[in-house]
């Protein structure tokens, strides 16, 4: 079987799962390395997922296997669009970081899967675009 090469996003909640060796997430690195794929993260999951404290050893070790992405001011405004696209549908929480997340997956190469623990925020958020969201 051939499987061409994905771009697989990682969400805080994924990132923090590959930083404990979660099989879940364990699993996506194994396709990832067996594939060619490469696994993302948005510097701004950095923020969710570390305190500054000795905890952070595990993150910034699981950090040298994913390709950490910029917020550029592109992420930034599509980000905003998106989150105000869907704010309607979810009005009592702030989808900011999730619309940051989104926005990263599509300046991806494709295809692109966004791991999460969240799946119907992200799927919200990127509905009718072509990117896989997949619960961990």
């Amino acid at each position: 079987m051939i499987v061409r090469p994905h771009s697989v996003l990682l969400d805080a909640e994924a990132l923090s799962a590959l930083a404990r060796d979660a099989r879940t997430v364990q699993a996506w690195a194994t396709f990832a390395k067996r594939s060619d794929s490469v696994l993302y993260a948005s510097c701004l999951t950095l923020a969710e997922v570390t305190d500054g404290t000795a905890l952070d050893v595990a993150v910034r070790r699981a950090v040298e296997a994913v390709r950490l992405v910029e917020v550029s001011p592109e992420i930034g405004f599509r980000a905003g669009e998106l989150r105000a696209a869907v704010g309607a549908t979810r009005r009592n929480r702030d989808l900011t970081v999730d619309a940051v997340v989104a926005a990263t997956a599509l300046t991806l190469p494709t295809p692109v899967v966004v791991l999460t623990s969240d799946p119907e925020d992200l799927g919200l958020l990127l509905a009718g675009h072509d990117i896989r969201v997949e619960a961990i």
